[in-house]
């Protein structure tokens, strides 16, 4: 039992903080991943974001921000943001990360396409 708790103690501090650290590349996210969200789209104190279905069982709120390199696409054609209006089924293109605040944000939006504009009800 003993000679176990030294093996387990052995290796638990190798990890300790004097060790090399390891190729931080290894550890970042695939930069050509897209993960694709669909929704419908409102906008809420100023605040982006879709509505997601998740199984016919509940909806989900996620907002994003449109940067400079967003694409926004609309019959398309690439148009502002400006007119994508309120209702409008999206299909968001992100890099597949979310930040844990509250509502969760899509990060880094590279796309977003109107799928279904809400004057076509």
């Amino acid at each position: 039992m003993a000679n176990m708790l030294f093996a387990a103690l052995s290796l638990v501090s190798s990890f300790g903080k004097d060790s090399a650290p390891s190729d931080i590349k290894s550890l970042e996210i695939q930069k050509n991943n897209e993960y694709i969200l669909s929704g419908t789209y409102s906008n809420i104190n100023n605040m982006s974001g879709i509505s997601v279905t998740n199984t016919n069982t509940e909806d989900y709120f996620y907002n994003f921000e449109v940067a400079p390199y967003t694409k926004v696409v609309k019959n398309g054609n690439e148009v502002s943001f400006d007119s994508v209006k309120e209702g409008d089924r999206l299909r968001v293109t992100y890099d597949g990360s979310i930040s844990l605040v509250f509502p969760p944000k899509l990060d880094n939006v590279t796309r977003i396409e109107v799928i279904e504009d809400n004057e076509q009800k």
